[in-house]
């Protein structure tokens, strides 16, 4: 099974009633081409915004298999979505992939057990009263890596690095000064890096702005 998922982004002039009438159109896939599986589309979700790139619209399926794809590229039902394009897109990026795993369904019992495992793994308590392991805060929020710093006797340095142009959440930690699991004496401060709060692409080498 091959994923098809396109993202557009829309100009920023573009007729209302030409972005409506695309999006009644693009509708129509699922049930005039027979090679779609699992159709779906929206608009960005803008908050919170949980994702990289600046697009306004994406539209997701599913196809049988590589032959099916290249009936799906070249039906009519696909073509003729073409019109409806050149007024206002600006951007449109597609990618696709071979479902080779699907998850199993929630297990409860499972998740409990590896909370637990993982409470272990990203707050280690050390033996030596006097000592602390630095806990593993990347990815946390600043709030959270706080709360976790205070749990092993650490302390959250006021000096920190902003890193521009992450695909990563915004505000979301990067990298620790000491790293993660080093051994410190208790009380000691550990430094952060952490993502700004935009997500727009990669920070340009000047650094004035992002890439796209």
């Amino acid at each position: 099974m091959i994923r098809h998922v396109v993202m557009i982004k829309f100009k920023k002039d573009a007729p209302q009633d030409k972005i409506d009438t695309f999006l009644t159109e693009v509708k129509k896939l699922s049930h005039l081409n027979k090679e779609v599986r699992d159709y779906s589309h929206g608009m960005c979700v803008r908050e919170p915004r949980y994702h990289s790139g600046d697009f306004d619209f994406a539209n997701c399926c599913d196809i049988d298999n590589y032959e099916a794809m290249e009936r799906y590229m070249s039906h009519w039902a696909h073509l003729r979505m073409t019109p409806f394009l050149p007024d206002i897109l600006e951007n449109m990026i597609s990618f696709d992939w071979e479902i080779d795993y699907y998850g199993p369904e929630f297990d409860e019992e499972a998740a409990k057990e590896e909370a637990e495992k993982e409470k272990r793994r990203v707050l280690p308590i050390h033996d030596d009263p006097a000592k602390a392991w630095v806990p593993e805060i990347r990815g946390q929020t600043r709030e959270r890596a706080k709360e976790m710093l205070d749990a092993v006797g650490l302390k959250l340095a006021s000096d920190e690095d902003e890193i521009m142009g992450s695909v990563w959440a915004p505000n979301r930690i990067m990298f620790t000064e000491p790293e993660v699991g080093t051994e410190v004496d208790r009380g000691a401060e550990v430094k952060i890096g952490i993502t700004g709060n935009w997500l727009t692409g990669p920070a340009t080498p000047e650094g004035d702005g992002p890439a796209w």
